[in-house]
């Protein structure tokens, strides 16, 4: 099976579009801060869990700061020009968010994470996990911590879990990413 990257033009026009609106939108002289966040996601409803997330972080954050968002899936790392093109919004990423469903890191995404750590131009940012499912076995959970803390270390990033266990409960059920109304609404 053939991955291409059709929606990549979509994708910079549409991050375009969000620059210029906010653009517009400042006073003359304010100096805007945009952060970079770059979600890799295994799925849609990984893309989904991703996406309230990133919700979450724009509704507490959105008077201070501008955001920008780009996306990918896990299977189009393994087309070259996406994954240059990946690699391209990951250096310029304040957050990259990988959201799985399970404690196992996909074998592209591995190998994704690997490659780029010697090609990442920034030197701050934090690398995070996001888990839509309860964790099973505590031991792959440790064991993929683990090494996404060293992925963070190679590439000078922060690393930030949200991973849900039971007994924490670090993320509670998200509202719908775009529901009416929600974009007045301060949680």
């Amino acid at each position: 099976m053939a991955v291409t990257c059709l929606s990549r033009e979509k994708r910079k026009l549409e991050t375009k579009s969000m620059s210029a609106i906010a653009r517009f939108q400042k006073e003359p002289f304010e100096v805007s801060r945009t952060c970079q966040i770059l979600m890799l996601c295994e799925d849609f409803a990984a893309y989904e869990r991703a996406a309230d997330v990133c919700w979450r972080i724009l509704v507490q954050l959105a008077d201070d700061l501008d955001f920008g968002f780009n996306h990918w899936n896990f299977i189009e790392l393994t087309d070259p020009e996406c994954a240059r093109s990946v690699r391209q919004a990951a250096n310029a990423s304040d957050v990259i968010l990988l959201s799985l469903h399970s404690a196992n890191l996909p074998p592209v995404a591995a190998e994704w994470l690997d490659a780029f750590a010697g090609h990442r131009l920034r030197a701050e940012g934090v690398l995070a996990l996001v888990l839509n499912e309860p964790p099973g076995s505590p031991t792959a959970v440790a064991k993929l911590v683990a090494r996404l803390e060293r992925s963070a270390r190679e590439l000078g990033m922060d690393f930030l879990s949200l991973v849900q266990t039971p007994e924490e409960g670090v993320l509670p059920p998200a509202e719908p990413a775009f529901s009416p109304g929600s974009f007045s609404r301060r949680n």
